[in-house]
């Protein structure tokens, strides 16, 4: 077939998977439920979540309500919801939703009851994940899930703290199934059938361990490219790599947006073009040694260096961090990681036969001691890594020019050698240029920024003032109990801000104060927590002073008149008045905290869940009528946002932080009473956060 009809033909197959696969998870299942469905189970996911299939397509099944074990094949008869992945629009947000589908799942599925069970048929893949379970069952010992996690490429075997450890200290790609797991793998069949190119059973060893662990698109690519070089032995490492990619994507055009799969390709690339050059240059410039010590240990910066250079800033975009630690770990650790590999993948082919298969369960345990230890050890030393605000698309581009320009400079100037001397002297501004457009934006991210953003909750009120170095939060809760807490802390890492001047609290109503405790167990540095003695103290404040006690946190106890001036930001505090009490129905939201807050050349009110009670006592208040930023009264309830109180006010912007199906808020008739007197309207739930 002509070159031009081929690539014309992959081009429309590509199309046309994209369009389905849009189709498949955006627009093919729409939302439901109580409804009765058919799944079958695929893999295990976690203790409460499986892989299923459903009408041909996966899904993640929650099994929360039920204590059974299934396996795979197993068809269950469910009362189900399809559960509806919001997006809350908050800056640098976790699309769940994107990352379920590049994993080729099209959504989650809440099983409310399960109905009917029956084992599936015995085929091929039921044989195989039998065997898995069976392999599993028999690493026994204590490290178990370690073991489990290393030889099989899948943390999910892994509790929280050891998987931070690991990934910490940046070997996290151990617990992820790469080409080295197939290296070891190989080196394992090779050493036990004393063979090394039985390329068929080879290929077997590769697709069964594709099943085994999920359905590794690393793995997947591994297996391609291994195929691609013994079809055709002289195809060149870019066409390998370009083919693969083809067909990563056709599968599953969202696989673009898998970090695995980026990695893996960023990675391998990496390496083949610059290993040779770190090692070398560590060996000419630097050791000027070639013992075999050296050498093994130079071979190892060098590939930690290579794999790293090319995803460097995607891992920056992702994580904040340049994990320089890294390649020490992978120095340090390589020894004993190397053993684990090797005993674990002749636990592979051994796991069946007695005796061998429990003294290589003893020596992996063993090892695995040994490597918790040097971890323990190397995470005293993750102060190392480098922490940096996310970086924008711009950088990455600018990164990957620099790279570029910086391999090629040479072959460039060539191609123009008429005026090669120009080029050169372009490349050298261009480069500079880059370094400095970094160094502008990282001064400008850190020391100079300023801006106030309100945060999409729900149900819900979440403000954050940054003012060069300053930081205020205004309220931090939610209805939905985790949601404030992880929206906050989410936007502080990616902005690498480690340290909160003072949380203002108007109120004591979990909406306004449950997400303090999330930031606090982060390790956020909280200095001070200012709020008003609440007329009635009720259980969240108790648990709130506890929380402040138990954490030693510097506390403020606000009263009308008081004044604090945090650098250049001044904030007034209107109401409550601790000796005269504002009467009402409801005494905790009649008397918030009001807030008129001057920051970055913007007056903000914050009224919290101040009644229309409240706000007769504010009519008085000058301070009122000079407003660039209203936080409208109590989520936009009928209870606020009077007419007499709004009309005070110059039109201005007002902020309305509610969730409509919580409590019916925002309120119609507070609407045409804002927009009666031009104010412009931002409802969370509608926009996202807004930010100023």
């Amino acid at each position: 077939m002509n070159k031009k009809v081929l690539i014309v033909v992959a081009i429309i197959m590509m199309l046309i998977s994209i369009c389905v696969n849009i189709y498949k998870y955006n627009y093919k299942y729409s939302q439901w439920k109580n409804k009765i469905i058919e799944v079958e189970i695929l893999s295990k996911k976690n203790d409460e979540e499986y892989i299923v299939r459903y009408n041909k397509d996966k899904f993640l099944l929650s099994l929360k309500s039920e204590n059974s074990e299934y396996s795979y094949g197993d068809k269950l008869k469910i009362l189900s919801s399809n559960y509806k992945i919001e997006k809350y629009n908050n800056p640098y947000e976790f699309d769940y939703k994107l990352y379920l589908n590049s994993n080729f799942i099209v959504s989650k599925i809440y099983c409310n009851k399960v109905l009917e069970k029956c084992e599936g048929k015995r085929n091929i893949l039921k044989i195989i994940y039998d065997i898995k379970k069976q392999i599993l069952e028999k690493i026994n010992i204590k490290n178990a899930n370690i073991l489990k996690s290393i030889i099989f490429g899948e943390d999910s075997y892994l509790d929280d703290e050891i998987k931070e450890k690991y990934y910490n200290v940046g070997i996290g790609h151990y617990l992820c199934v790469s080409g080295t797991h197939v290296i070891f793998l190989f080196m394992i069949y090779d050493k036990i059938t004393k063979s090394q190119n039985n390329t068929i059973i080879k290929t077997i060893i590769l697709i069964y361990f594709y099943f085994i662990s999920s359905f590794s698109m690393s793995l997947l690519r591994v297996i391609i490219m291994f195929l691609l070089s013994k079809i055709d032995k002289n195809i060149t490492f870019y066409k390998k790599c370009i083919i693969t990619l083809y067909i990563v994507l056709y599968i599953n055009p969202y696989n673009i947006f898998n970090l695995s799969v980026i990695f893996s390709f960023l990675s391998l690339i990496g390496i083949y073009k610059f290993f040779s050059f770190f090692s070398s240059f560590i060996k000419v410039k630097i050791l000027k040694n070639n013992s075999k010590i050296l050498t093994y240990v130079i071979n190892n910066i060098a590939l930690t260096l290579s794999s790293q250079i090319l995803i460097l800033p995607i891992q920056i975009y992702n994580f904040n961090t340049i994990n320089i630690l890294s390649i020490i770990s992978n120095l340090v650790l390589a020894l004993t990681l190397n053993l684990i590999l090797s005993f674990g993948f002749s636990l592979f082919f051994l796991i069946f036969v007695p005796g061998i298969s429990s003294l290589l369960l003893i020596i992996c345990n063993y090892l695995i001691e040994i490597l918790n230890y040097q971890v323990d050890i190397l995470n005293k030393f993750s102060v190392i890594n480098i922490k940096l605000p996310k970086i924008d698309i711009v950088i990455i581009i600018m990164y990957y020019i620099y790279i570029f320009i910086s391999m090629y400079k040479d072959k460039i100037a060539i191609s123009f050698w008429n005026i090669r001397k120009r080029i050169k002297k372009c490349i050298k501004y261009l480069k500079i240029c880059i370094i400095t457009y970094f160094f502008i934006w990282y001064i400008y991210i850190v020391f100079l920024d300023k801006y106030i953003i309100f945060f999409n909750v729900g149900q819900g009120n979440m403000a954050l003032i940054h003012s060069m170095d300053k930081n205020i939060i205004i309220d931090i809760g939610s209805t939905m109990e985790s949601t404030a807490g992880k929206v906050m802390l989410n936007f502080l890492n990616a902005k690498n801000i480690k340290n909160i001047d003072v949380i203002l609290i108007t109120h004591m109503h979990k909406d306004h104060i449950n997400g303090i405790e999330t930031l606090i167990n982060s390790g956020i540095s909280i200095n001070r927590i200012g709020y008003s003695i609440p007329f009635e103290k009720n259980s969240e404040y108790e648990a709130l002073i506890n929380l402040i006690r138990k954490n030693k946190i510097s506390k403020m106890i606000l009263n009308k008149n008081d004044k604090i001036k945090i650098g250049s930001i001044s904030i007034d505090v209107l109401l409550p008045d601790s000796n005269n009490y504002i009467e009402d129905e409801d005494m905790l939201n009649a008397n918030s905290t009001i807030y008129y807050i001057k920051a970055n050349n913007t007056n903000c009110l914050f009224m919290g869940d101040a009644t229309k009670n409240t706000e007769r006592k504010l009519l008085k208040e000058d301070k009122i009528k000079n407003i660039d930023i209203l936080q409208v009264g109590h989520h936009g309830s009928k209870t606020s946002s009077s007419k007499e109180f709004i009309s005070k006010i110059n039109s201005c912007n007002a902020i309305i932080s509610s969730k409509e199906s919580v409590y019916g808020h925002p309120n119609e008739e507070v609407l045409e009473i804002l927009n009666k007197y031009k104010f412009k309207i931002f409802i969370t739930e509608k926009v996202g956060a807004i930010k100023f």
